[in-house]
């Protein structure tokens, strides 16, 4: 008999893992790097549960630091992945609601999930409830300084790879530009659905021009228009635009998405599974996005987001960036898991996804 086992211990690592391309970046970001922190929660059955959350750059060692402090917490309790989360969310709390403390609780929690699905000898997907076998992705780059001609092939190879839609940046300094490359694109693949992403860097004046600027275009999303604290801006930009528009990758709890729904702010739902607590705080969004018919399209953590779209209702397709997914980073071992723009789940006990710890050892700090 599979038994629920209890928490002996955590190791954390700390990575700071390079982009093999050179650096990202995007109308506000310089990324160079990523920071990992992985968790390994070893139960009293002798399994390991890994879990892990990210940052762009900085920031990987608070993170760490804050998971030292609810360690001792947690040791000798059941792998409860739930009950922990929020007996965890409660005791650190205080010292923010959001950001580090739900890039904190992320690590910690998909180890619980995938630590308790190993013990039961079943894969994490199957133990949550799979709804579909396989799910559609989207192909996205980080190709804001690359050409037009550079953007245009990206596109056509994701079309020919079966992804349902692409999607690219904008923001260049004169929003003509952005006109024409988009106009560009759409008639070197014409009728491939077309999403744009503008990574907080409009102001709403400039977001509402934009927009206009756009709407002949017929864009399936244009994403992260203004800050993504800026709520009731977001809320006053949906009111005047047509366009719909996409958020959460920088949103990190199940109260501020709550926001955005009941205001009708957000169409389409980017919640990062490294940012917003993990396993148990995706589900939690996923089903108060379910309530008001919104679609999930998570962010990073790409082959883990893919597989947990398995187990949910309301999705339309997963982003995988060329060069972002987490098996072009080295962080996770390669995989056969798509085939013709699909992702299948892993089968394996847990959450079926192999660190590649060679790699990430040699970069931690």
């Amino acid at each position: 008999m599979n038994e629920i086992p209890t928490i002996e211990s955590i190791k954390l690592t700390p990575t700071r893992v390079p982009l093999p391309e050179g650096p990202w970046g995007d109308q506000i970001h310089h990324v160079e790097n990523i920071e990992v922190v992985i968790a390994e929660v070893t139960g009293s059955n002798g399994l390991t549960g890994v879990g892990f959350s990210h940052t762009s750059g900085w920031c990987g060692a608070t993170i760490a630091q804050l998971d030292e402090e609810i360690i001792p917490d947690v040791i000798g309790l059941k792998v409860s992945p739930q009950g922990l989360w929020r007996r965890s969310y409660k005791y650190i709390h205080d010292v923010g609601g959001a950001g580090v403390t739900t890039h904190a609780l992320s690590a910690l929690d998909i180890a619980y999930w995938d630590l308790l699905a190993k013990s039961l000898d079943v894969s994490l997907y199957d133990l949550l409830g799979k709804v579909r076998d396989r799910v559609p992705l989207y192909g996205s780059g980080i190709n804001l300084n690359l050409t037009i001609e550079e953007v245009i092939e990206q596109v056509k190879r994701w079309k020919a790879e079966g992804y349902i839609c692409a999607k690219v940046k904008v923001g260049k300094p004169d929003i003509e530009e952005d006109v024409e490359r988009l106009t560009k694109i759409q008639e070197a693949v014409p009728g491939f659905p077309l999403a744009v992403d503008a990574n907080q860097g409009w102001t709403l004046p400039a977001a509402l021009r934009a927009f206009k600027k756009f709407d002949h275009l017929d864009l399936l999303w244009i994403e992260e228009p203004l800050p993504s604290d800026d709520i009731v801006g977001h809320k006053v930009l949906r009111e005047r635009v047509n366009t719909p528009i996409a958020l959460g990758e920088n949103t990190y709890t199940l109260n501020q998405f709550n926001q955005h729904f009941e205001q009708g702010s957000c169409d389409y739902v980017q919640a990062d599974l490294g940012r917003v607590g993990g396993i148990t705080g995706y589900l939690d969004i996923a089903a108060a996005a379910r309530a008001h018919n919104l679609p999930m399209t998570p962010h990073f953590v790409m082959e883990l987001s893919a597989s947990l779209l398995s187990c949910i209702p309301n999705i339309y397709a997963s982003e995988m960036t060329d060069g972002g997914t987490w098996t072009a980073l080295g962080i996770f071992k390669p995989s056969d898991n798509i085939k013709n723009g699909y992702w299948t789940p892993p089968t394996a006990p847990g959450h079926g996804l192999e660190v590649n710890w060679d790699y990430v050892n040699a970069h931690k700090f």
